[in-house]
């Protein structure tokens, strides 16, 4: 069976980026597979909870939202939301997860994006994955820098671009994608408002469709 990936920095990342487009994928018969690199432990709006009880109620939402969708496997890498780094470390697990799971598609935050023109989608952490996900990308199909077999992704999907190449109509699903994000409760305390600023930011992205999935695709060519 083909295998999609989405890796993102935080719960809700996904619903917010590239959800529609991997249920697309699913629905053509692919595997999705999320990945969700940190706790998600500083995003959290509701009344204070100890911090072990933040992780555990952002994890619950993620695996709802992912139910929504149709994906059949969460995989929570635990890092401290906020202080996530491009290092050996991180790049050695998501090598690892790309060498078992062999997705053809890999979804991640686009990490040409340096415009600093949204304190949240320029996230430190958002950056910081963009980045490591391109060189996991680039390490997984190399025999020698980590262990295992080497695999090649054919594509990936960058989100939160500012330089799209490739824009997907959600326009009959956009109802899906906001009952996915939905499930991050803790996150809006007033979901109608998240609503409206999300019709508005989808409806920018092309005039061909009312509300689209806007990413930077970048095919990885294999010339040696």
């Amino acid at each position: 069976m083909k295998t999609v990936m989405a890796i993102a920095a935080h719960p809700d990342d996904i619903e917010f980026g590239c959800s529609i487009t991997v249920s697309n994928f699913i629905e053509k018969g692919y595997e999705a597979i999320y990945v969700i690199v940190t706790n998600g432990e500083s995003g959290f709006k509701i009344e204070h909870r100890p911090r072990k009880e933040r992780i555990r109620i952002r994890e619950k939402e993620q695996i709802e939202a992912t139910k929504v969708i149709g994906a059949k496997k969460v995989i929570f890498l635990n890092e401290k939301d906020g202080a996530l780094l491009n290092n050996l470390n991180l790049r050695a697990k998501l090598v690892k997860l790309i060498k078992t799971y062999k997705p053809e598609i890999i979804f991640s935050f686009d990490p040409a994006n340096r415009d600093f023109v949204d304190l949240n989608l320029n996230h430190i952490d958002h950056r910081n994955l963009g980045e490591a996900v391109f060189d996991s990308v680039f390490a997984a199909k190399n025999k020698y820098l980590f262990p295992g077999k080497p695999h090649k992704v054919d594509k990936i999907y960058f989100f939160g671009s500012n330089k799209p190449n490739y824009f997907v109509d959600i326009t009959k699903k956009i109802d899906l994608k906001l009952k996915a994000l939905s499930k991050h409760k803790s996150q809006f305390l007033d979901f109608n408002k998240v609503e409206k600023f999300l019709r508005k930011f989808l409806s920018k992205g092309t005039k061909k469709y009312k509300y689209s999935e806007a990413f930077r695709v970048v095919e990885v060519v294999q010339i040696t």
